[in-house]
């Protein structure tokens, strides 16, 4: 029921409470402040994440490889709960959580990987996430009607700034195979975004589904890779390891996955998804330092584009 259609309280005799009815109303603004603390707590894993890959294509370290430590120990720890789950999980439609497995698992983390192989952290981190509004309201718009695409202005705002970067950075063979593989993983979480939602999977059962699923695709190509390649990752140094560790295993695999399905229930999958194009900012700023990777021209007016394209959303809401 709706705070302000509560009936009247001097028409049944009673003293008048105006504090009653704004529990409701204080109870969903609580709501929504934790899920944007959510949402900000992603944010800083997601930026770290494209750190990560970044991290591990400089030392030659196979995508397949950096996703044994992204879904070894959040599969491991999540597998009793998706076997006790498992009628949960098999009500849910087939199309769903194959949507949700490739969309945030193992296969968009290997897309993700390659396409960092290829081109610089501002630019995955500006691509994958500055996308994603615009595919996840195509994708809406597709499903449930032209609706979701009632804030048009600020998403061909952040298109013109995706549209700036592949124009800008045309003809650069090596950045062409990043840019795609970006554009594809960017339409495949935007595919989670909006499979998680419908399939109303609480944060725990959404991170064991993504992480337990995505380690048994996982062990067939790992060794697959390391019968015909060997494996690289016993030959990191100790302390390359425990930042993969820190990132990929407890940040990404278990924090973030928590956090954005908790974003996602309170917040709405597209406000959720278009909030997300705030991370090339904060993933640029640390791979300065880290990398010594300073952004070109058509990076920041792009960037810059789709900020402004985030924030302008985020008013008109």
């Amino acid at each position: 029921m709706h705070p302000n259609s509560r009936p009247s309280l001097a028409a049944a005799g009673l003293p008048s409470q105006s504090f009653g009815g704004r529990r409701p109303q204080q109870a969903w603004q609580q709501g929504e402040a934790l899920g944007w603390a959510a949402l900000a707590l992603t944010l800083a894993i997601w930026a770290a994440f494209f750190i990560s890959l970044r991290a591990g294509a400089r030392v030659a370290l196979p995508p397949v490889e950096l996703a044994l430590l992204r879904f070894g120990p959040a599969g491991l720890l999540f597998a009793p709960l998706l076997w006790k789950r498992r009628a949960r999980f098999a009500a849910v439609p087939a199309r769903l959580w194959l949507l949700i497995v490739a969309g945030a698992g193992l296969p968009y983390f290997l897309i993700a990987g390659w396409g960092m192989r290829h081109a610089p952290v501002a630019d995955g981190a500006t691509l994958i996430p500055g996308t994603l509004p615009l595919f996840t309201a195509l994708l809406a718009a597709a499903l449930h009607g032209r609706a979701a695409l009632a804030r048009w202005p600020a998403l061909l705002c952040i298109a013109s700034g995706v549209a700036t970067m592949l124009a800008l950075k045309a003809g650069q063979a090596d950045l062409a195979q990043g840019y795609a593989f970006f554009l594809l993983g960017s339409l495949m979480w935007s595919a989670y975004t909006l499979a998680l939602r419908e399939a109303k999977l609480a944060p725990l059962e959404a991170a064991a589904l993504i992480s337990t699923v995505s380690l048994g695709l996982l062990l067939p190509l790992l060794a697959w890779q390391a019968g015909t390649q060997g494996l690289a990752l016993p030959s990191l140094s100790g302390s390359q390891l425990l930042l993969q560790l820190a990132i990929q295993s407890v940040g990404v695999g278990l924090i973030s996955t928590l956090s954005y399905s908790y974003a996602v229930a309170r917040l709405g999958a597209q406000r959720s998804a278009t909030a997300g194009a705030l991370t090339p900012v904060l993933a640029t700023l640390l791979a300065i330092p880290l990398f010594g990777e300073q952004p070109d021209g058509a990076t920041l007016i792009g960037m810059g584009l789709i900020a402004g394209g985030v924030l302008w959303s985020q008013r008109a809401r």
